[in-house]
């Protein structure tokens, strides 16, 4: 017996993340405070798996100009943002020659092979003009959405492992922790959402049509044990989620 996520569930899980994620108010006010002053004015900015596009939206109005690389068509097409560039393609087949003052990389690098980090990292500062940053944005190896993955995976890819890969190229860099997450309003809201970052960072998709029958039940029994403890005293659902910003500024 495989288990998956149906096509409604991962669009409930895309549509809950990307309203209620706070990310894109902690992205905003680090770049507000730490690195617009510094910047030419009306500087250029390339959004690396930009997603629905909130991040670029709280973004552009500091911004002359907005590269946008996303994927997943379906993920960025609800966006209406004039002055933005939108390519769907990953950051692999993208082939310029312009540099920005900001290279954005939020929540990508889970679908990037560790082995492969310190290449995709390269990659991105060779689209950053000097003088202008790189922010790399990861879930952090703890808090109560690293202790639900935690709770169905050993080895997970998360903040520290790319700090380390940071460090061994021996880039200069700064770490800003913050707290982002995310918020649903029933139960089987929040069940989906708990349900799409189990199956999609702790499994294969080899591991998940394997398993048989037993096993998901007790995933799914585990799962709904998660979701019901996010239950806050409002009646509001809340997963929380601590996050690393890696700031890497191009000298």
């Amino acid at each position: 017996m495989g288990i998956t996520m149906s096509p409604q569930e991962y669009a409930m899980a895309f549509r809950l993340v990307a309203a209620t994620a706070r990310h894109p108010e902690n992205i905003a006010r680090v770049v507000e405070e730490r690195m617009l002053p510094g910047l030419v004015p009306r500087p250029s900015l390339l959004d690396v798996g930009a997603g629905s596009g909130k991040v670029a939206e709280r973004l552009a109005p500091h911004f002359g100009s907005l590269t946008l690389l996303e994927p997943n068509r379906e993920q960025i097409a609800n966006l209406r943002l004039d002055k933005a560039k939108v390519l769907i393609e990953p950051l692999e087949r993208y082939d310029s020659t312009e540099q920005h003052e900001l290279v954005l990389c939020s929540h990508v690098l889970y679908h990037v092979p560790p082995s492969d980090w310190g290449g995709f990292i390269d990659r991105l500062l060779s689209f950053v003009r000097p003088g202008g940053y790189c922010l790399l944005i990861m879930a952090a190896g703890r808090g109560p959405a690293y202790e639900l993955c935690r709770d169905f995976a050993e080895t997970l890819n998360f903040g520290e492992m790319l700090l380390d890969t940071v460090r061994g190229k021996h880039l200069p860099h700064e770490v800003l922790p913050t707290m982002s997450g995310f918020a649903a309003r029933t139960f089987e809201e929040m069940y989906t959402l708990c349900r799409f970052f189990v199956l999609e960072g702790c499994f294969t998709a080899e591991q998940l049509a394997a398993m048989d029958a037993d096993t998901a039940r007790e995933l799914d029994r585990k799962l709904r044990v998660h979701a019901e403890r996010c239950l806050g005293p409002d009646g509001v659902y809340r997963l929380e989620q601590d996050e690393e910003m890696i700031l890497i500024p191009k000298s």
